[in-house]
């Protein structure tokens, strides 16, 4: 089944990219949040107890878009005088721009008021999104329109207001990724004979009307508010109801992946409390999908629902999300949550995705979903759980913020507009990456990722992280790598890297100690520094890289290691001391130092950990006084194995590791 990414609530994705429009760059509280990541679990159990969301008045996404349009509505706009810029149509009265033939624009194109653009018998490619306000009118006819997009959802079409669309026997395209269109007020778009390579996103708000017909992928649609949605020849469609906080549903989608002659509205028998109008017929690979609002109430029979994307919408709000997981089969079953009442019969349920918004917070722990994220304000607070991508990416947006501690992620985690997320002693999957796009933050804590983190726009990435790998010993020199840097992307507004420090301390003490000094030169994926732990002892230690940001930040990545006696089977040698092996973990090369007392001759062996296969073997005589031996370890496969140092007077042994 083709992979589902998400709608990401509409709505705050409705940031119009012109130029005129204002930037919004409400900062978190960081000092607060940062200076705790220290012991990211014991933090998130401890907010997931106490949270608690202060009341601010709440400004309904659809209002804000409204109130956007109004705005957009009684700017004085100046024409562009060239093509790098924001197109206007519709400042003029009865303007019109028609476009044939290959045309390319980088910026967005606007038609407003009463303008009208017309694509037809045109190669399109715009590097922008495509918007029409007021009462402005877009028709593509016997065309291709390409959007190329550097990352998923980056392009978008938006209709507002009294704007109209039609597009007819054209092919859209988005670059391989995907992206939204967001029908809101009462606009309305069709679609006729339309290809879409890409997977489509669509958000239906307020009155707003979408009819599609004849098209190779619907991709998935959001229906809310009074919407009215016509289907018809069509695949590959996700059909998202969204259920309102008092509505009362009792129904069955069946088990079927095509549909004939469907309705759900007001009018069908076991609905009650919705708004809008769903029509489908002759639709095929169907996928059946619910957002429950808190305090809807929902019982669903005999059916197989690809997707449930529980919407947390109510201020004040602290739910508890738990062991909710994907791929579940339900004979009798209602969903362990505070805040509505959903039961099943007899149902399958591919994915559960969270949308988190409108100030309220949840609480996350032992759950797999398709998607996280949050909008709005919103919080989220994880410990021990996993997105595992069926139903999109884990992410935060629009002065949201996500604390991680624990998450598998088996797709992107992403911080978007002015959101805030730290992913804390995680995982991300080969599958997946780290980003900060727009104007957000992005910390990654002592966590494995297959990228490291990418800042885009005026996003900012933070990457603090011990990978050690192999074992360490005590008595000896061992190197410490890993990544402490701040990556501001190109438009960042955000803190700049002022410096990083490493630190150790037994498990249990409350004293830290400097491992090197205060270093002002960023590390990626390199050595932090050499830990001398002569006359440490064995045992379990944490070590802790502290990055410190232009602000005054700071933020603390915590691992712990493992000492290994350094000393193995000793015959204690007279005539030798002082010995030290190092770096260890090795890599092309060692060095093994010690005192004679006298010049003798000296073996030097290296064997595997059982001492049955020997890979250096090599004979030398020592000076009086101090020695240094060069070993070449280039050959040697990753593992641990044994250093034997023999004299006249006995053997000594010391562990090597080699890690590469």
């Amino acid at each position: 089944m083709k992979k589902i990414y998400s709608f990401k609530i509409l709505i705050v994705c409705l940031g119009i990219l012109i130029s005129y429009t204002e930037l919004l760059a409400q900062q978190p509280d960081m000092q607060a949040l940062l200076n705790q990541v220290k012991r990211p679990v014991a933090l998130l159990q401890n907010q997931i107890s106490a949270s608690n969301t202060t009341s601010q008045v709440h400004l309904n996404p659809l209002l804000q878009l409204q109130e956007r349009s109004k705005r957009l509505s009684r700017v004085q706009f100046k024409k562009p005088t060239g093509t790098t810029d924001t197109i206007f149509v519709g400042i003029a009265p009865n303007d019109t721009l028609t476009i044939t033939g290959n045309y390319n624009h980088t910026g967005p194109i606007v038609v407003l008021l009463n303008g009208v653009l017309i694509i037809k018998k045109a190669t399109v490619t715009n590097l922008g999104d495509l918007i029409a306000i007021n009462n402005g009118k877009i028709v593509i006819d016997s065309s291709t329109v390409n959007f190329p997009q550097a990352y998923f959802y980056q392009r978008a079409i938006i209709l507002v207001n009294k704007a109209n669309a039609t597009i007819s026997n054209t092919t859209l395209t988005y670059g391989g990724f995907s992206h939204n269109l967001v029908v809101a007020d009462t606009a309305q778009i069709s679609f006729t004979k339309v290809t879409q390579p890409d997977w489509m996103t669509t958000g239906l708000t307020s009155k707003a009307s979408l009819t599609i017909n004849h098209t190779n992928q619907v991709g998935e649609i959001i229906i809310a508010d009074h919407t009215n949605l016509n289907v018809k020849n069509a695949t590959n469609c996700l059909l998202w109801h969204q259920i309102p906080d008092t509505a009362v549903i009792n129904w069955s989608f069946g088990k079927h992946d095509t549909t004939y002659n469907y309705h759900f509205n007001n009018s069908q028998a076991g609905i009650k409390g919705v708004e809008y109008n769903v029509t489908a017929d002759s639709v095929y690979q169907v996928m059946w999908a619910l957002m429950p609002s808190s305090g809807s109430t929902i019982n669903i029979a005999n059916s197989k629902i690809r997707s449930i994307g529980l919407w947390f919408d109510k201020p004040k709000d602290s739910v508890i999300v738990s062991g909710i997981t994907d791929n579940a089969t339900y004979s009798n079953f209602t969903a362990p949550l505070s805040d509505r009442t959903l039961t099943f019969s007899n149902c399958t349920v591919q994915t559960w995705s969270f949308y988190v918004f409108h100030k309220s917070v949840i609480n996350v722990s032992g759950c797999i979903a398709g998607e996280i994220g949050t909008e709005n304000g919103s919080k989220m607070y994880g410990n021990n759980y996993m997105v595992d991508g069926s139903g999109g990416y884990h992410w935060t947006s629009d002065t949201s913020t996500i604390l991680a501690s624990n998450a598998t992620v088996n797709s992107y985690v992403r911080s978007e507009k002015s959101g805030f997320f730290i992913f804390a002693y995680g995982t991300v999957g080969n599958s997946g990456g780290a980003e900060a796009i727009d104007n957000a933050l992005l910390i990654v804590v002592q966590s494995l990722l297959p990228a490291d983190p990418t800042a885009i726009n005026g996003g900012d990435a933070w990457f603090d992280n011990i990978n050690q790998t192999g074992n360490l010993f005590a008595d000896s020199i061992a190197p410490i790598n890993g990544s402490a840097w701040i990556h501001p992307g190109p438009t960042s507004n955000w803190m700049k890297f002022k410096s990083w420090q490493l630190f150790y301390q037994p498990v249990g003490a409350t004293n830290w100690t400097a491992i090197n000094g205060v270093n002002t030169t960023e590390v990626s994926n390199n050595l932090l520094a050499n830990w001398n732990t002569a006359g440490l002892n064995s045992g379990v230690y944490d070590l802790d890289l502290r990055i410190r940001d232009s602000w005054g930040d700071s933020v603390d990545a915590i691992k712990q290691v493992t000492l290994l006696p350094l000393v193995l089977g000793i015959n204690e040698l007279n005539d030798l001391s002082g010995i030290n092996l190092y770096p260890n973990p090795a890599n092309q090369s060692a060095t093994i130092n010690f005192n004679s007392a006298y010049s003798e001759k000296i073996h030097i062996s290296v064997t595997d950990i059982t001492g049955k296969q020997e890979f250096i073997n090599s004979d030398l005589v020592s000076v009086t006084g101090k020695n240094e031996i060069q070993l070449n370890t280039s050959s040697l496969p990753n593992g641990t194995y044994v250093c034997r140092i023999t004299t006249s007077k006995g053997s000594v042994q010391r562990l090597l590791e080699i890690s590469r």
